[in-house]
């Protein structure tokens, strides 16, 4: 019976093939021999007795079809072969041994990597807590992420530059090659500067419609959607004045100008605490929610990174 796991070398010269099967454990006994210099003092390094030891070093040279030591009466010394082979087995074992490291902490999410695509409002509200989090829990773990448009991060992830994107979810397609997993709702509304004219009283809509909005790059359906919440007339266009998937440069736009910021209120958060941003009162505007999603392909299997980035992004969301 073969012991430990099996490496098989093809050596191909003109129309002979040469397969050499070594096992993993037979080349750590060669190393043990090499390095101690006697077959009883390598017994005792890898727990055998020295019988069994000398038939793992008979097998192997079989198996390479050299002699890789020469017996005396003061030890073994190894051949031209002998020391080939050895260097070889060291250096697959110490590859063996790293591999091994690595696998045992990507299982821990030690190490690895993670690609993530994230719309712009999704990176504002979720992005610095999530993490944080990852750093905080696997300061090991490498993260990626890109910010664009839905349709521009489905396209990387259909091309799995991404591992899973976070988008609202009505901008996902109904394709069965997608598997969707909603986020909680969030809040949203219009936002302006402390002192700004709007904020002083109610807003009606007609006088909303005729302010300077500004938001992320929005699909068509949104801005369907968003000229229904602002009942616009038909033809009439939303007016937004500056479209954008920087979301620091809108929240300073609307904090040092007269624009008005749509925008989840989780991710003005931080603006509307300090006073710098406040919510504008619109009597009869529909209360506005949005809907995110963790979005990646179906029957891939998430990588551990993978994995505990989402598991971040949920516990944050």
């Amino acid at each position: 019976m073969r012991c430990g796991p099996i490496i098989q070398v093809q050596i191909s010269y003109r129309s002979n093939a040469i397969y050499a099967y070594m096992n993993l454990k037979r080349l750590e006994h060669l190393v043990a021999v090499a390095e101690e210099g006697s077959l009883a003092a390598a017994a005792r390094r890898v727990h055998l007795s020295q019988p069994a030891l000398t038939r793992s070093i008979q097998t192997l040279e079989e198996e390479a079809g050299a002699v890789l030591f020469d017996r005396g009466t003061r030890g073994v010394t190894l051949t031209a072969v002998g020391r080939m082979v050895t260097e070889r087995a060291r250096r697959i074992l110490f590859e063996t041994h790293c591999l091994t490291r690595d696998l045992t902490l990507v299982r821990q999410h030690e190490i690895g990597s993670v690609q993530i695509g994230l719309g712009a409002f999704p990176a504002a509200m979720l992005l610095p807590e999530v993490l944080c989090l990852l750093h905080r829990e696997w300061p090991g773990l490498q993260i990626a992420t890109e910010v664009s448009d839905p349709r521009a991060l489905l396209d990387a992830l259909r091309a799995e530059r991404l591992d899973f994107v976070v988008i609202e979810q009505s901008t996902v397609p109904t394709l069965a090659e997608l598997e969707v997993q909603r986020l909680p709702e969030e809040s949203a509304g219009l936002f302006v500067r402390q002192g700004h004219p709007l904020a002083r009283r109610p807003v009606l809509l007609p006088a909303l419609r005729e302010a300077a909005l500004v938001s992320v790059v929005f699909p068509p359906e949104t801005h369907e959607r968003l000229r229904k919440v602002l009942r616009c007339k038909p033809g009439e266009a939303l007016p937004f004045q500056v479209e954008s998937n920087d979301f620091r440069a809108l929240t300073y736009l609307a904090k040092h100008t007269d624009a008005v910021l749509l925008a989840p209120a989780r991710a003005v958060r931080d603006e509307t605490a300090a006073g710098s941003l406040v919510p504008l009162d619109v009597p009869g505007l529909p209360a506005m929610t949005m809907q995110f999603a963790v979005v990646r392909l179906a029957q891939r299997t998430l990588s551990p990174a993978a994995g505990r980035a989402v598991a971040a992004i949920e516990a944050v969301a």
